[in-house]
């Protein structure tokens, strides 16, 4: 099997709500950093500049938790049970 095909049996399953929520207003440094640190490329920046966060691909690693902390993040939790991703070795 291929890394391909092996990191497609990867799945998420969607909470109610996102469990990650950002600050209203960031400044251009701090969306660069959102940008920069996220493995998964969540953070994007709409065409008026504003960041906007796609969950539905986050691996829960906390590394824009870690790094950009409570400035500017309003919240960070694990997804409740039964939501997240799932993740197939094999």
């Amino acid at each position: 099997m291929s890394v391909n095909e092996s990191l497609a049996r990867n799945c998420y399953h969607p909470a109610d709500d996102a469990h990650i929520e950002l600050r209203q207003l960031l400044s251009d440094e701090q969306a660069a950093l959102l940008e920069k640190v996220c493995p998964a490329g969540l953070f994007q920046r709409d065409a008026n500049g504003r960041v906007k966060v796609h969950v539905e691909g986050c691996l829960e690693c906390g590394c824009c938790r870690l790094i950009a902390g409570s400035n500017i993040l309003q919240s960070w939790r694990y997804p409740p049970s039964g939501a997240g991703i799932t993740l197939r070795f094999g």
